[in-house]
């Protein structure tokens, strides 16, 4: 009998991972919000840990957990008697170690190996967002550790840029705007410490004190950008993502036109003169009928910490010539060329556009030749294709066809992730 029930186990066991590894990214899946949008878009996992209520009571009990919180807490108060005027060695306790990453993996997935809540986590959430797909594994515990390390690094990245203020990315537009070796940059960076020491004295959420650690460092340089014109879908997009529902996609030849960004080169005019002719070309294109719904991207991008929008601008441009509001799609958070692709493939996916057709970006002739040969830095920078190439019909207008792997989260751009 017992052999029997061992059988029985382990072809259960062996379907419920059939079925994780053939599972992909769901369109009808709603993102949790969680704290804030900031938070929830770059690290999703912690995100759902800490809002769903089983989940949470699950690890805020568990010892070893609750340890690395505990410990986390100390090292925090001990920069405050250590560090004295070095700024960086305040972000960098309050860091995940690699040891802690590697404790917390482990035991995330001894939980996940009798705990249903957190198999269910990976099921219902991970899996169908999209979010974590380069970490997938038919394992679902392991899944689970390898998502908790993609969030850890995102926010070690975090803290290392604008708490220790190494190079992000891109650093003439995402940069911590204080110097390091000044008195703001330390004083900031205990005060923080004093903050955080004090907030989670008592958390028993073995992530919460790092995490809120790096998501402040984020607010306190004013790149909290991801959180921006969030939730679209109900405000900015919401015209635009009614009409797509009640849209008949066959009597159009292309299901969408993408306008990528274009930044100001000065902080005087809210559009460039890239974004002017970039609407024109997809305006014209608009009344010829070539596609039902134009999307704008680009975010707070050029010059540094600009004050205007690029997709917001470009909206408001084209509503002028004419445009309704309801053939208008913004992607206000994108930060190069790359992500505009991304970004915009990630609003068709969840709006519910096709994503078996293509669609054409509609833009100058040097970035539509840049997009074509685009797919290598992609690559290089996201680690997958957002989209793949398609016919090109004009110097000006390019074919592309969107994939459901730009849902995947960028650790290392927390502007935009």
């Amino acid at each position: 009998m017992f052999f029997k029930r061992l059988f029985v186990l382990g072809v259960l066991m062996c379907c419920t991972l059939c079925t994780i590894a053939q599972q992909s990214p769901q369109r009808d899946y709603k993102p949790i919000k969680g704290t804030s949008y900031t938070q929830s878009k770059n690290v999703y996992l912690m995100s759902l840990m800490e809002s769903i209520p089983e989940v949470r009571t699950l690890l805020e009990s568990d010892p070893v957990l609750m340890g690395l919180a505990s410990d986390k807490v100390k090292a925090i108060k001990a920069s405050l008697e250590d560090c004295s005027k070095q700024g960086g060695c305040y972000a960098k306790r309050a860091m995940f170690t690699q040891e802690e990453i590697d404790k917390a993996s482990e035991q995330l997935i001894i939980l996940a190996k009798k705990e249903s809540q957190l198999i269910d986590l990976v099921e219902k959430h991970l899996i169908p967002s999209g979010m974590y797909q380069m970490q997938a594994d038919t394992d679902p515990a392991k899944y689970l550790a390898n998502a908790f390390e993609l969030d850890a690094a995102t926010i070690n990245h975090m803290i290392a840029v604008y708490g220790m203020g190494e190079k992000p990315n891109y650093p003439n537009i995402d940069s911590l705007g204080v110097a390091k070796g000044s008195y703001y940059f330390a004083d900031n960076n205990r005060a923080l410490s004093i903050l955080n020491a004090d907030k989670f004295e008592d958390s028993n959420l073995f992530f919460e004190p790092t995490m809120n650690h790096g998501l402040d460092l984020l607010e306190i340089a004013r790149m909290s950008r991801a959180e921006d014109f969030e939730p679209m879908v109900d405000l900015e997009n919401r015209a635009a993502y009614l009409q797509v529902q009640k849209t008949d996609w066959q009597k159009y030849p292309y299901p969408l036109i993408l306008i990528p960004g274009a930044g100001t080169d000065n902080y005087l005019d809210s559009l460039s003169a890239g974004g002017v002719i970039r609407a024109k070309l997809a305006f014209h294109q608009f009344e010829k009928g070539l596609a039902p719904f134009i999307a704008v991207s680009g975010g707070y991008v050029h010059p540094y910490k600009v004050q205007h929008n690029e997709a917001i601008e470009m909206k408001r441009y084209l509503i002028k010539m004419g445009v309704p509001e309801s053939a208008i799609l913004i992607d206000p958070h994108a930060r190069h060329t790359t992500t505009n692709m991304r970004n915009v493939a990630r609003l068709m996916f969840r709006y519910g556009f096709p994503m078996d057709r293509p669609s054409v970006t509609v833009t100058g002739p040097s970035q539509s030749k840049f997009i074509e040969g685009m797919l290598d830095r992609c690559m290089r920078e996201l680690g997958y294709h957002t989209y793949t190439n398609g016919k090109r019909i004009s110097e000006t207008i390019l074919e592309f066809f969107p994939k459901e792997m730009s849902l995947q989260i960028d650790w290392d751009e927390p502007l935009d992730p």
